[in-house]
């Protein structure tokens, strides 16, 4: 008789690509579940898997176990999902894993246009969950999560990317007076000799490494910009909060600002669409892809953004 817990690791292990994030899934240490997979082998008299270069591999005999184990573990998946689709709105809850390097005040507003299309008393429960793009797609890949919001694509196999949204990103700044929108709708190179008038000329930026400083450093270089950064956050709503306080200047995406445009403590300048666009995604595994209410949250996400696109 075949043991299921050793099948169910190895379907796991597979499914992780490597033992290390598989035993973290688990809950269990490393060398236990290599251990475990080693019994497996020695139950079935069979290599599962081999050395390819610094990775392990599955053997021909490995890949039809998994074939197996994939359509057994797969259908018990379903099973659960027949009856969650069946749930209620007000019972069903939805984790929603969302990128450090998206501004999570935004996902609330699209989590708020998302549950208000419901009566309050049918409203489904939404978990919010932060993490890496790579914890994330990790985390979705386990079914853990049911949707994550991120700054890029998921390029798994077993993930799918249900919506994409490409929003401006414009120059931030406080300023002592009100400005006319004529004079908001700048190039970058008048735009800044308008801002060093007023005397503001120090930058706050997105930590190295983010996407959106990738962007900003690749814009600086192409305009060959210049400036002392004062501070530096992988917090964005930290840098929001920063510039608002005249700490510095900044570029961000236009749809992380709509109430600080709106009551004019901010002001953008540049171009009604942006100096440049700024990518974010919503993805869900395959498997969930025609559930309608995960639909319904990613169509949010478009409306949310359609809303604040103008500066």
């Amino acid at each position: 008789m075949y043991n299921y817990n050793h099948l169910y690791y190895f379907y796991m292990t597979v499914k992780a690509g490597g033992v290390t994030i598989a035993a973290q899934h688990l809950s269990i240490s490393q060398p236990s579940l290599s251990g475990q997979l080693k019994v497996l082998e020695e139950f079935l008299q069979l290599k599962l898997f081999k050395k390819v270069g610094r990775k392990n591999e599955l053997t021909r005999e490995g890949a039809v176990i998994y074939g197996y184990c994939r359509q057994m573990f797969e259908l018990s998946e379903e099973m659960h999902e027949s009856f969650s689709e069946e749930i209620p709105h007000a019972s069903r809850k939805i984790y929603i894993g969302v990128s450090n390097e998206i501004a999570h005040s935004f996902v609330v507003e699209v989590i708020s246009h998302f549950l208000n299309k419901y009566n309050p008393k049918l409203r489904p429960k939404v978990i919010m969950i932060s993490g890496t793009h790579d914890k994330l797609e990790e985390q979705l890949r386990f079914r853990e999560i049911d949707v994550f919001v991120s700054q890029l694509s998921v390029k798994s196999m077993d993930l799918e990317n249900l919506k994409k949204v490409e929003v401006p990103v414009n120059l931030v700044c406080t300023v002592n007076k009100k400005l006319s929108s004529q004079k908001r709708y700048l190039s970058i190179s008048n735009a800044l000799s308008l801002i060093e008038e007023m005397g503001i000329n120090r930058w706050v930026f997105p930590s190295t490494g983010s996407k959106l400083r990738s962007e900003i450093n690749d814009f600086f270089e192409a305009n060959a910009l210049k400036g002392e950064i004062v501070f530096e956050s992988d917090v964005i709503e930290s840098i929001t909060r920063s510039v608002v306080d005249q700490v510095g200047i900044s570029f961000l995406p236009l749809i992380y600002v709509p109430k600080e445009l709106d009551n004019k403590s901010l002001y953008s300048f540049g171009p009604k669409k942006g100096y440049w666009k700024h990518r974010i995604w919503i993805a869900c595994h395959k498997r969930s892809r025609d559930d309608l209410i995960l639909g319904s949250l990613a169509d949010s996400l478009v409306r949310t953004c359609s809303f604040n696109f103008s500066p």
